[in-house]
């Protein structure tokens, strides 16, 4: 157990690492400046005025260190993230982490909600669905999946926050994180990420009573809600890491959504940060989600290990083989 959770935090590390090289690269090739955002264009001044603008504009890339070689910026970088500093928005002047760490409850929040709707929605209706296989309820449920995996996020948000604000004036728009406004944008990405896993469900459970236990029990005269309850329990292995997986989409999918609901979270600073091109919170953002991505799938890795202990063993007695 130990072992396997050494190597995790090495790979982990090592993931961070690779992690740090893509974004910077990234992020320094899309195109745009973000000092002439940040100061605007000249327009037709002048030549004076140009010299003037030019000047200031070379001025504060000095400022913000973007005159110096890709190698050197990126060294300052990594040497600021050690000291977990994720640097200073160009626009705002403010300490990134400040600001990540300001508004990272509100996603949280919107994040749990939604991973909790779409939770119960997953395992009841891909429940429901395996239990009236070839029935209209079965029908009904996978029609309504294909039709939500295949409608776009900000379609079904903008459809919902139309009924539900503008038609019925059941919800209050604003740019608050209260409990009175996260029901609807967490019931959006609720209903985004739930086809996936309702099929998930369905599909282990037919798989699961196809299984010799299963008929074995029926046959033994054990009642059918038991029988659904056991091979429920031997098919959430794998729905544990669909559930962790959406967790992390959930949370960096959420740009969208915060977006449309005016929901004051990391993805809606994020996404006004790339339109300005904010190097240092497009940065702090992505390794953000990155590390949020790592760790939940360590977490993963440790729950499986001690629901099944089975697994890591495998892995241990085949990492010894090849040893």
């Amino acid at each position: 157990m130990y072992r396997m959770l050494l190597r995790k935090l090495l790979e982990a590390f090592v993931t961070l690492f690779c992690a740090t090289l893509i974004i910077f690269a990234l992020i320094r090739l899309a195109p745009g400046d973000p000092v002439q955002l940040l100061l605007g264009h000249p327009g037709e001044a002048a030549l004076s005025d140009k010299q003037a603008f030019n000047d200031r504009a070379a001025g504060l890339r000095a400022q913000l260190g973007l005159d110096q070689s890709m190698i050197k910026q990126y060294t300052a970088w990594i040497h600021n993230l050690v000291q977990l500093d994720l640097g200073t928005s160009i626009h705002t002047g403010r300490a990134v982490s400040a600001e990540i760490v300001a508004r990272l409850p509100a996603t949280a929040m919107l994040s749990a909600a939604a991973l909790l709707i779409q939770a119960v929605l997953g395992l009841f209706f891909g429940t429901v669905s395996a239990l009236k296989a070839g029935k209209s309820y079965d029908n009904a449920i996978r029609l309504a999946c294909v039709a939500l995996a295949s409608t776009p996020a900000f379609v079904i948000g903008l459809f919902l926050l139309s009924l539900f604000a503008v038609t019925l004036g059941a919800y209050e728009i604003s740019s608050e994180a209260g409990l009175s406004r996260l029901w609807l944008p967490a019931l959006t990405l609720g209903l985004i990420g739930a086809p996936q896993l309702i099929r998930m469900v369905r599909a282990n459970m037919l798989s699961e009573f196809g299984r010799i236990y299963v008929l074995s029990a029926l046959s033994r005269g054990l009642s059918r809600e038991r029988v659904v309850k056991h091979a429920l329990r031997n098919a959430l292995l794998p729905v544990i890491t669909m559930i962790a997986l959406s967790l992390t989409s959930l949370i960096s999918g959420a740009v969208v959504i915060e977006s449309i609901f005016s929901w004051p979270g990391i993805g809606k600073y994020a996404l006004d940060s790339i339109l300005l091109k904010d190097y240092p919170v497009i940065q702090g953002y992505a390794l953000v989600m990155v590390s949020l991505v790592i760790l939940i799938h360590l977490c993963v890795d440790v729950v499986y290990a001690l629901i099944d202990p089975r697994i890591h063993r495998k892995r241990e007695a085949g990492a010894e083989e090849h040893v």
